[in-house]
């Protein structure tokens, strides 16, 4: 509902919004087809007019600076005709070898979605510039979809890679405060566990902690490790796609909007075996912390 969100606009909040969805005004077109709006003085005007001429070029680099973070669910979908067309989403998770760097560091990234063509992507920090592709596939991207990343990953990728500059998608819906609006609480194993959007079985009891464990052994030369540790990143990463689905039309209901988000595609882990034993065994050994 992004082309349907006036929030940004200077002076303009939840009511009313929506009196003017109420009123006729569904649309930014809807706007823009009136000479004269009484609400829409010379600031609110400019700004519009600049949202207009931007998603038509396919940017969002206005609407996304003023909007509230808390609200970059709604940059999912835009208002399409008689439908909705979602925009280009990018899941990510990141592992690493503990909590803050420069004293650690970043092990895998994990990334699916538009720009990977929804086959999962594991970049694995075993060779030079091993993460230089991200660049690419977050400047092909609009949303970028994380769970706590506003806290961790984007902070430590900016942090412990910033020699690759990143440059993030414009929004970034991060799903740990999104759900916890919809009063699912807890860290993303639990949530997904009590929505129904459970990983493979033999990867449940991994966690933080053993994807330390798992990258160490890796570079010990264990075999198994590293396809076990990938595989465990990913899981994290696809459910992401799911979660912000759910998000969007549960939020969106609390506004009364009538679209519902378009489904993700379906992603294979089929390229992604990993160690079953060694993640039971992992599993069993860090459950407690």
């Amino acid at each position: 509902m992004l082309n349907e969100t006036f929030l940004h606009l200077p002076g303009i909040g939840p009511l009313k919004e929506r009196r003017l969805w109420n009123e006729g005004f569904r649309t930014w077109n809807d706007v823009e087809a009136v000479d004269r709006v009484p609400w829409l003085d010379h600031n609110r005007r400019d700004v519009l007019e600049r949202c207009v001429t931007e998603a038509t070029e396919g940017r969002w680099d206005t609407i996304a600076k003023l909007l509230d973070p808390a609200e970059h669910w709604r940059a999912l979908v835009r208002r399409d005709g008689d439908g909705v067309r979602a925009l280009r989403w990018l899941a990510l998770d990141i592992e690493t070898t503990g909590v803050r760097p420069p004293a650690n560091h970043t092990t895998v990234i994990g990334i699916c979605g538009h720009a990977t063509d929804f086959e999962p992507v594991a970049l694995v920090a075993d060779q030079r510039d091993w993460a230089e592709p991200l660049a690419d596939y977050l400047l092909a991207s609009d949303v970028l979809l994380t769970f706590n990343g506003r806290q961790f990953d984007v902070p430590f990728l900016l942090d412990d890679l910033r020699r690759y500059r990143f440059e993030f998608p414009p929004f970034h819906l991060d799903l740990y405060f999104a759900l916890r609006r919809l009063g699912s609480t807890g860290g993303l194993k639990k949530i997904q566990q009590d929505l129904g959007f459970c990983r493979d079985g033999d990867l449940e009891d991994l966690n933080g902690y053993a994807a330390v464990l798992l990258w160490q052994d890796h570079r010990r030369g264990r075999p198994g490790a590293l396809e076990t540790l990938t595989r465990y990143c990913l899981e994290d990463v696809v459910v992401l796609l799911d979660l912000a689905a759910y998000a969007y039309d549960h939020l969106s209901q609390s506004l009364a909007r009538p679209w519902r988000c378009p489904a993700p595609r379906s992603v294979s882990m089929d390229a992604f075996p990993y160690d079953a034993e060694l993640a039971r065994r992992m599993g069993r050994r860090t459950r407690k912390r």
